[in-house]
């Protein structure tokens, strides 16, 4: 039903992260991310540089009510008349943001909407976006931090590339 897949490079150099988020018509939620820290580690006797990473993998389920108020939306016509395409929302400097959001429908057909910048733009950047956008958008933050919250650990999804 939707496939969610983001990188971020930044705000600090080197800093990484990825995530994917996997939601099938049954409900069953798979989110999954890995990120490493802002600060470099320094091995004290062979000077090699490295930084602490965090990988998890959890497996969660929504609740009906969720399940069904999300592929509504996803079926809905309101996400059809969106671009699929979204620029930054302001010039990026230091900080690299994006989103691929995969709908899956019932029959099969997909459709992607790719989005740079999206979670850092202010309140004013956002208001130029469509409402439908910040919708799915906003679900999806909902369902990855229910998911982290709640879920239980399982492996990282086949199809999921976290970026290392």
């Amino acid at each position: 039903m939707l496939k969610v897949d983001e990188t971020v490079d930044g705000p600090l150099g080197g800093q990484k992260s990825s995530s994917c988020l996997r939601v099938y018509s049954d409900g069953k939620v798979l989110y999954a991310s890995w990120r490493n820290s802002g600060m470099t580690i320094i091995d004290k006797e062979t000077g090699k540089k490295s930084r602490p990473e965090k990988t998890i993998s959890v497996e969660h389920h929504l609740e009906n009510g969720d399940e069904w108020e999300l592929s509504t939306f996803l079926e809905s016509k309101v996400l059809e008349g969106i671009p699929d395409k979204y620029a930054p929302p302001h010039r990026p400097i230091d900080y690299f943001e994006n989103v691929t959001v995969r709908i899956i429908s019932p029959n099969g057909r997909e459709r992607l909407i790719s989005t740079r910048e999206f979670y850092v733009a202010s309140l004013e950047e956002k208001s130029r976006y469509p409402s439908a956008l910040i919708l799915l958008m906003g679900k999806i933050d909902e369902i990855e931090k229910e998911a982290n919250e709640k879920g239980k650990p399982t492996e990282i999804p086949s199809d999921c590339r976290l970026k290392h």
